[in-house]
């Protein structure tokens, strides 16, 4: 009779070989899943809060200096007093520091009756009018991840109407320039930084620039120095592990001049 025989060592040497190749290449199809599934879920956020924040930013701007009532005469469309202890409130943080920027308009429109609202959610009755001042700080409500915030002011009192609010989160940086005219034209000939600005009159736009993250803490991600350069701020560095992203945009104040 003819005796059955099994795997030599050779042959199993062979058949764990095999396996351990395939394991090993699953495995690393798995990881590289996860992070491209990571990276993609990280950078979708980062650009929703960008997107977000600047349009934000951009519809208030476009408001400044806005008056439903045309005989009280021209409205400056940033605010230049006091508010959160600063002032003035619209000012250049310095350096690669965060910008603060304070924009102010009658926010009931023309031809109505009812009160309007600050950029808080905040009553602002008839005829007064709101600074929206926006600004970037840790937030406490949500583990401290850095946001914006927007807070309404009376310029006539200088007093808030209300708590700040927390508007977008994952914005790290605010970087605001201004476009102005020297001959007091609509043609913006330099952009200059708030403490620079000599005429708040003359100026017809306003570019802001935004540092972005997803606002969820970075996992995944290498580690090493990342270098940004937002606007005329100078270059931001950090040495983690977290993605971040600039955006920018210049928002037309429509009612300059007028």
């Amino acid at each position: 009779m003819q005796k059955n025989r099994g795997f030599s060592l050779i042959e199993m040497m062979l058949v764990v070989a095999m396996a351990l190749v395939v394991s090993t290449s699953f495995l690393q199809l798995l990881v590289g899943n996860n992070q491209s599934t990571l990276f993609h879920e990280n950078l979708s956020a980062s650009q929703e809060n960008g997107r977000h924040s600047l349009y934000l930013l951009s519809r208030t701007a476009r408001m400044g200096g806005y008056r439903g009532r045309i005989n009280l005469g021209t409205l400056i469309p940033l605010y230049r007093g006091s508010c959160n202890g600063a002032s003035p409130c619209t000012f250049d943080g310095g350096g690669t520091n965060s910008d603060q920027v304070a924009i102010q308009y009658e926010p009931v429109p023309i031809g109505t009756t009812g009160n309007g609202v600050d950029c808080a959610g905040n009553t602002v009755r008839i005829p007064e009018l709101t600074a929206d001042v926006y600004f970037v700080a840790d937030d406490p409500a949500n583990n401290n991840v850095s946001t914006l915030f927007c807070q309404g002011f009376n310029p006539a009192t200088a007093a808030s109407r209300g708590p700040r609010q927390a508007l977008v989160q994952g914005i790290e940086n605010l970087q605001v320039v201004y476009g102005v005219s020297s001959t007091g034209t609509e043609v913006v000939d330099q952009y200059q930084a708030a403490g620079s600005v000599t005429n708040w009159a003359n100026v017809r736009n306003i570019r802001f620039g935004v540092l972005v993250n997803s606002g969820i803490a970075g996992t995944g991600f290498e580690t090493r120095i990342r270098t940004f350069d937002i606007l005329e701020s100078g270059t931001l560095s950090f040495n983690d592990n977290t993605p971040r992203y600039v955006y920018t945009t210049v928002a037309t104040i429509v009612n300059a001049g007028l």
